[in-house]
């Protein structure tokens, strides 16, 4: 499963491991920090960026901590450093973090003693959208958002974040994303439009391509 077949090559494929099924539950912070660390380290160790998004970044940023009712953690890798990130999974399993589940090729997980943590990865918007936007498993969204990073300090070690995090959770959160709340906020009825709009386009173009072949 984790050899050097270039998984984006493939259809959409889904998998999940049985053996690491959690239901949602209080985050344990410990095996949290471990989880993320541990991942941010192999990573980075090997020329991958790792950025911290969605609301492991809301708490990073706000609250300087993970936020209290979150239940996993966020995080994204661009599309170039997929096949690289894939190919370090055994190295992961080495530290006892392991593969919960996939939904290739838009979004990645692992686990560690009950504790997941999500890897989007930013895919390469198609024509007439690539100049300004990318893809993730959820939305469509704004390229210079995350091409600029910054870091900050975060559980007592350096991560990764965009160059203007307030900006990007204003995007996803509204502007009252400053104010702690026990629901995630998230902003995605208009996402999920965009998300189904840009693949029914996708389709189309696939199609008029075969069609244009199949004339000449």
């Amino acid at each position: 499963m984790f050899g050097q077949k270039n998984i984006l090559d493939e259809e959409c494929k889904c998998y999940q491991n049985e053996r690491y099924l959690w239901p949602a539950h209080k985050m344990n912070k410990e095996n949290a920090k471990y989880l993320l660390s541990t991942i941010k380290n192999v990573f980075e160790s090997n020329g991958i960026t790792f950025i911290l998004s969605y609301g492991t970044l809301l708490g990073a940023i706000r609250e300087h901590d993970f936020i209290s009712h979150d239940s996993d953690m966020d995080t994204m890798i661009w599309q170039k450093d997929f096949q690289k990130a894939w190919d370090l999974i055994p190295e992961l399993e080495k530290r006892d973090v392991h593969l919960h589940c996939y939904v290739l090729p838009w979004i990645f997980t692992f686990e560690h003693k009950g504790e997941t943590c999500d890897i989007d990865v930013l895919q390469e918007a198609i024509w007439p959208w690539n100049k300004r936007y990318c893809l993730t498993h959820l939305e469509y969204i704004q390229k210079s958002f995350f091409e600029n990073t910054s870091t900050i300090e975060f559980l007592g070690e350096t991560y990764t974040v965009p160059a203007n995090p307030e900006k990007v959770l204003e995007y996803h959160y509204g502007k009252t994303w400053r104010i702690p709340s026990n629901t995630t906020g998230r902003i995605e009825s208009y996402v999920f439009f965009w998300r189904y709009a840009y693949r029914f386009y996708q389709r189309c173009i696939r199609y008029a391509k075969r069609y244009w072949f199949k004339k000449k």
